[in-house]
């Protein structure tokens, strides 16, 4: 008996979705237009290359099937930012989910009719539907569970993809290779390819939410880590704050004992010029807010003993509804980026960092501004791509800011990188 084979055409595009379903994980690295231009070019060569390979013998069918592979792992290598090992790892999840799409297509059409040939209306809608149920439903399975960052693709995890998707394509196509003779039912045939197909995609997919559940992990690890590291911070700095106050306030007194000893005018200005300095030092970090008091003191501190002019306008009383480890998360972490960023500055002069925190137009704007000579690139999640300005510690403030139904944005221009945290007021 006769085995009706898959229409060249049909694995072709099969492939082609497949492709774009997983190419989805990584941006282009040309522009749009390019990229879309090389999409259609490497579709159109993948269609005719498979069409012309159809009718060869057997002995050529699985190289032909090896440079199709090859081809679809050159576009993704060639076309979007991925290593090697990405490409590969994307490459065997696409294969076998066109090898499994293009099998229940033909296997749905060969139950409901046989005697229809590839290019009838109800075979090219039944091509349609079927496509587009199984890709759709990938693509928004890839779209929900997209990893909070690009994930880290092992040697060991590409192999292990690689010899999934080879082994379910040979189990799959196994079962056309009759034994003593004795053949399969077509249909048995059919059964066999889709269910082993399936399972292949479904570890695959398997295997990807792992790797998508250990990045998780890991950022959430590195985002707790900001967070108990700027609390501690903000710890130490409350405990050196009340020693520097003590010392102001035994300064005080042995002005005191001083100006009771020494009547000399020129004493007396001077004691009254340190004693002004003293009130105007305490009054600089008193806005409302003890823990922003205690963080902005401790930032002042560390600026003033690297050479870096802070100044900072804040209302504290604005930051109520936030909790220490939130204050801590949003403006220790800013700072703690900032300070960083500038430190690289090799003129003195240009180390400058405004901070202002106020109200405007029903919401809470905290706006945090450095000087930056170096343009800062974005990656895709907005972030600056830059470890100077952050990563994972402005994904923490992100979420926190998220968390009270904000926003974080990031801008740089004319030497100046700005983040501004939007919150409700409330």
């Amino acid at each position: 008996m006769t085995l009706p084979d898959i229409p060249r055409l049909y694995t072709a595009l099969a492939e082609v979705l497949a492709v774009l379903v997983y190419a989805q994980a990584a941006p282009p690295r040309a522009a749009k237009p390019v990229t879309y231009a090389a999409t259609a070019g490497w579709a159109a060569v993948l269609g005719v290359f498979l069409q012309l390979t159809g009718s060869v013998p057997l002995a050529w069918w699985l190289p032909c099937m090896v440079a199709a592979i090859a081809w679809l792992y050159l576009y993704l290598w060639g076309t979007r930012e991925m290593n090697l090992l990405e490409a590969g790892y994307s490459c065997a999840r696409a294969f076998i989910l066109a090898e499994l799409a293009a099998s229940v297509e033909w296997q749905l059409h060969c139950v409901l009719w046989p005697q229809q040939r590839a290019t009838a209306p109800l075979s090219v809608l039944l091509l349609a539907a079927v496509y587009t149920a199984v890709y759709g439903f990938l693509y928004w399975l890839e779209r929900r569970h997209a990893a909070p960052t690009r994930l880290t693709i092992t040697a060991a995890a590409t192999l292990m993809a690689v010899v999934m998707a080879v082994t379910a394509f040979a189990v799959s196509n196994l079962s056309f290779i009759s034994d003593n003779g004795v053949t399969m039912s077509v249909m048995s045939i059919f059964y066999i390819r889709t269910l082993v197909d399936m399972a292949g995609v479904l570890i695959l997919t398997v295997q990807h939410e792992q790797l998508r559940e250990a990045a998780l992990h890991s950022e959430l690890t590195a985002m707790d880590n900001v967070l108990r590291r700027q609390y501690e911070q903000y710890r130490q700095s409350k405990e050196n704050i009340r020693l520097i106050n003590r010392r102001y306030h035994e300064l005080k007194m042995q002005i005191a004992a001083i100006r009771a000893e020494r009547d000399q005018a020129k004493q007396d200005a001077a004691l009254a010029e340190m004693e002004s300095g003293i009130r105007q030092y305490e009054a600089e970090n008193k806005t409302g807010n003890p823990v922003l008091d205690t963080l902005l003191t401790a930032k002042t501190l560390y600026c003033q003993q690297h050479g870096i002019n802070l100044t900072c306008v804040a209302d504290g009383t604005l930051l109520h509804f936030l909790t220490t480890g939130e204050i801590c998360t949003i403006v220790g972490t800013v700072l703690d980026n900032a300070t960083e960023s500038v430190l690289t500055e090799p003129d003195p002069e240009k180390r400058l960092i405004r901070a202002a925190i106020y109200a405007q137009n029903g919401f809470v704007m905290l706006r945090f501004e450095n000087y930056c000579a170096d343009p800062v690139e974005l990656g895709p999640d907005g972030l600056p791509a830059r470890s100077s300005h952050g990563g994972y510690d402005l994904k923490s403030v992100r979420a926190a800011a998220e968390a009270h139904g904000g926003t974080l944005t990031l801008h740089w221009e004319n030497e100046w990188f700005t983040v501004r945290i939007l919150l409700p007021q409330k």
